[in-house]
């Protein structure tokens, strides 16, 4: 992440965020979290020590599993698929006209799961991520994901 100084008030500097990451304080909008009990092994052969993913659902799962549809996004997209604009989502649903009541993806019939990939920086565990330990983003020192 980089910081740039932005002058408020008089002779007063304070660090900027320069990246549109979503970081932990951030209003979480409709983002739930799964977090890994362990360190993720990487086929690069290095390993990811700490996991958090962001996801967000819609519908009711069926007792049996049997109507859970997942739909994942493009490299520069994020979990919020279905929904209005608001805090913790500049935008609306990236997928708006085909999930939700009555729509092609009919909520009243699918549960809706869309994760925000590893690296995705929407609330899952990226480059902007703090270091286990270090309070620094990862940034370029992120692992190599396949």
């Amino acid at each position: 992440m980089r910081e740039a100084s932005v002058v408020r008030g008089p002779g007063r500097a304070e660090p900027w965020r320069v990246s549109g990451a979503w970081r932990p304080g951030d209003p979480p909008g409709r983002r739930l979290w799964h977090v890994a009990d362990k360190p993720l092994a990487l086929e690069a052969g290095s390993e990811l020590p700490y996991v958090r993913l962001a996801f967000e659902t819609w519908g009711t799962l069926a007792p049996d599993a049997s109507n859970a549809v997942l739909v994942l996004h493009a490299l520069t997209g994020d979990s919020h698929v279905h929904g209005p604009a608001g805090p913790g989502h500049p935008t609306p649903g990236w997928w708006d006209g085909l999930v939700g009541p009555g729509r092609a993806l009919d909520t009243d019939r699918w549960f809706v799961v869309a994760p925000n990939v590893l690296g995705g920086c929407q609330g899952s565990t990226g480059p902007a991520s703090a270091r286990p330990g270090g309070g620094r983003p990862f940034g370029g020192a992120f692992p190599f994901l396949t």
